[in-house]
Formats: C-alpha cells, sequence, structure tokens
C-alpha cells in the first residue's frame, strides 16, 4: 500500500507544473504598471491555473548587476513598462538576445531605450500618437492575442517601420504595426507593445477588461507559447481540475487492482 501511495504521490508531483516568477522594471515608473502585473499574476489565469505566480519588483541597479544565468534562474519573464527611466543595460546582443535564447521570455512596453533594441532587425520609432477618445478602436489587435474590441488602446508611444521576421499582431486603421511578437531558441519569446497597455489603466477597477486580457494572454504566450486569444477561464472553486480528478481515478484503479490481487 505504501508503494502504491508513493507511487501516486510521485506522479502528481510530474504532473505538477511549477509556478512563474515575473519580474516588472520599477525604477522611474508609476506604481500602476505592477500592481497591474501583480494583480494578474494573482487572479489565477496564467498557465498553470493554480494562482501561485508571482510579479517581484527588480530595480536597474540589481538587474545590471546579474549575469544571464542569474536571470534565468530568478525569473521566468521579464516585464519592461512605460515609464522607467533608462539607467538598465537593455542591450541586444550581450543581455536581451542571451536572455530570450537561454529560455526567457520579456514583455516591452517601453519607449524609451528602443536604440539598445536596434540589433533585433526591427525598425522602431519613437510615435506619439494620441488620436483621443473617439479613437479608441483604431487599434486591432491579431492572433495570437486576440481582439476584445480592442476599446481604450489609442496612447502609443512607438511604432513599427520594419516587422522583419518578427509577426505582427497590432496595427491601426492606417496599416501602422505598433506590436509586435517572436519565438527565440529553447522556448524564449518577446512581445513588443502595445504601449500604455500596462500604464494608464487599474486592473483591479471597471472598464479595462480588454487591457487586463490582452495582457493575460501575452504573459500566457511567454510563458508557455499557447494562447487561443481568449482569457483563460478558472475552474470554478470546489470543483477538481481535470488533472487532479485524472490522479484520483487512477488512485482508485490502482486500489481496485491491488485488493483483487489480494483476494
Amino acid at each position: 500500500m505504501k508503494k502504491l501511495l508513493c507511487a501516486t504521490l510521485l506522479c502528481a508531483s510530474a504532473m505538477s507544473v511549477n509556478a512563474s516568477i515575473i519580474g516588472v522594471f520599477t525604477d522611474g515608473s508609476i506604481s500602476n504598471a505592477f500592481n497591474n502585473i501583480q494583480f494578474v499574476a494573482n487572479s489565477g489565469n496564467l498557465t498553470p491555473l493554480d494562482g501561485a505566480d508571482t510579479a517581484v519588483s527588480i530595480s536597474n541597479g540589481a538587474f545590471n548587476a546579474m549575469s544571464t544565468s542569474d536571470l534565468l534562474a530568478a525569473y521566468d519573464a521579464l516585464v519592461v513598462p512605460w515609464v522607467i527611466n533608462t539607467s538598465a543595460n537593455f542591450d541586444w546582443n550581450s543581455v536581451i538576445l542571451p536572455y530570450l535564447n537561454g529560455g526567457g521570455s520579456i514583455l516591452w512596453e517601453n519607449p524609451n531605450d528602443l536604440g539598445e533594441l536596434a540589433a533585433s532587425g526591427l525598425g522602431l520609432t519613437t510615435a506619439n500618437i494620441y488620436p483621443g477618445i473617439s479613437g479608441e478602436t483604431q487599434i486591432s489587435l491579431t492572433s495570437p492575442f486576440g481582439d476584445n474590441g480592442a476599446v481604450g488602446f489609442y496612447h502609443i508611444h512607438f511604432g513599427i517601420s520594419d516587422p522583419s521576421d518578427w509577426d505582427v499582431f497590432s496595427v491601426d486603421i492606417n496599416g501602422g504595426v505598433h506590436g509586435v511578437n517572436k519565438e527565440f531558441a529553447n522556448g524564449g519569446r518577446m512581445v513588443i507593445g502595445v504601449s500604455d497597455n500596462l500604464y494608464h489603466p487599474n486592473f483591479s477597477g471597471s472598464g479595462v477588461e480588454d487591457h487586463q486580457a490582452l495582457t493575460t494572454n501575452e504573459l500566457n504566450w511567454l510563458l508557455t507559447g499557447d494562447i487561443s486569444g481568449v482569457t483563460p477561464t478558472v475552474p470554478p472553486v470546489g470543483v477538481p481540475a481535470p488533472s487532479t480528478l485524472a490522479l484520483f481515478g487512477i488512485s482508485l484503479l490502482s486500489l481496485r487492482l491491488l485488493n483483487k490481487k489480494k483476494s
């Protein structure tokens, strides 16, 4: 019986997935960006649906002092919101690309430091487009992050004149590109844009569901590469997740076979 219980526990452990650690740059940024990422991490909507993901603040000084291996060991993903100050070293070839090729992922909404990303092959420019309230639906979000009406995405602080070999997911009604994504070696992924998605909204309030859905979808894609463009649904309280039910069924079947063997 002990052997059977141990085997069941080991099986459950093997099927579980570690929660994610998301490092958010906060030097110079308003607290809203960090609070919004923390809200999504605590919501339980990130894969796996265990509610145990963590958003932690990271300073520019701490980031600059860390090696690639340090960064990979500490963070599954990095979030670079607007408006952080520019003392962080975001050099593409020596810092960002090694982290991505090591399996780390990055969500970038910062219109500053664009020059350090030039080696990415993207043509990044400061745009500062403010259509105003009447232009809130001028941004269209496409696969893999869905659309959800795109309400509120009207503060665009940089444009992408040459998407290169990146996938485009955000354009305006004139065809201007404001969001791209790409997968790198070992499962590393990066999303650039949409600026202000984390800066202005307050995810714990109302009327910002589109912003929250986009951020959730972006983080899920960054962490797992799997997103359908729809915000994941958390299993209702008191209803076991499918993996839990499967393990329970395996345990019952094993006990039944064991009892039958004894008989």
